[in-house]
This record gives structure tokens, sequence and C-alpha cells, in this order.
């Protein structure tokens, strides 16, 4: 097999970095159906930082469990874990009295190591798997499959690991 250009794989986590936080999430899970089988499973199947984080993802309501993807998936954001409150303004203040919230777990995440980054998006790709069909991806997510598709399998999955740092 031969490896593109350090500056490939480079350019193929700009380009992922540059699109709509929805459509890197897309994206992830599309990779991750094509590319599951090239990652070696022992390594990141044995991460127990992954495990629980992976398992506090799953205890939360289905939209939380979005939303919590999303953010760990933003890179920009720096501000610790969150509370995510039901946009209704009653609704959310009925939460804050009564204590029924979730926390979104995105200091943990953000402690990760990459190692255990990769392994988090493994198990969650493995917990998803059957919610990808249902991916409708936009031109833009195209375009970038599509140009990932130049690069050979170890250079896919060190643009995986690259770009989930």
């Amino acid at each position: 097999m031969t490896s593109a250009q350090p500056d490939t794989v480079k350019q193929s986590v700009t380009a992922f970095r540059s699109l709509k936080i929805e459509d890197r999430l897309a994206a992830l899970a599309l990779i991750y159906k094509h590319i599951a089988g090239q990652i070696p499973a022992d390594g990141v199947n044995n991460s127990a930082k992954a495990s629980g984080l992976v398992s506090k993802v799953g205890q939360l309501s289905p939209e939380l469990q979005t939303q919590a993807l999303r953010d760990m998936l933003d890179a920009q954001r720096q501000d610790g874990d969150e509370v995510a409150l039901d946009p209704n303004p009653s609704k959310a203040l009925a939460e804050l009295v009564t204590g029924n919230n979730e926390t979104i777990p995105i200091d943990e995440y953000s402690s990760l190591g990459s190692d255990d980054k990769l392994a988090f998006w493994y198990q969650m790709g493995q917990k998803l798997e059957s919610s990808v069909s249902n991916i409708n991806p936009s031109s833009e997510i195209t375009e970038f499959l599509q140009s990932l598709q130049s690069l050979s399998a170890d250079d896919r999955v060190a643009f995986i690991s690259k770009a989930l740092k």
C-alpha cells in the first residue's frame, strides 16, 4: 500500500474541520461504516475510559446524545461540562428547580488522549451503525467523502486519528 503525502492527510483534516458540525458528525458516521474493518479492534475496544464515556453518552436522552456527539466534535469548545436544558424557558426553569437535567460530559471527552478518542468514536460507531443507513449526505459531505477515496487505507486511519484529536 502506498501512503499519501502527509500534506494530503493534513488537507483532509482541514477540509473535515471546515464542515458544519452536523456534516462532520454525519461524515464521521459514514467514514466509520467504510473503514471500521481497517481499524485494529483490539486496541480500541480495550479502552476503559472510552467505554465509560460511551456508557455515559448512552444514558442520555436521544436528543442529548446527538448534542453530546456534536459538542465533542466541536474542537473549539473549551467550556467544560455543561448542562443541556429544554429550549422552552418554562420547562428549563422546571428542570433547574427539580434538578431534572442531564450533564453532557464534555470535560471527560476533552481529557481523553488521542487513542482513547479514537476508541470512543469507534465504539460509538458500533453502537450507532444501524442509524448510518438513515443519513442522507449533503453535497458537501459527498464531495468530502469523494476526496477521501484517493487516500490509502492507512492514510484514512491516519486521517481519522488526526481529525479526532
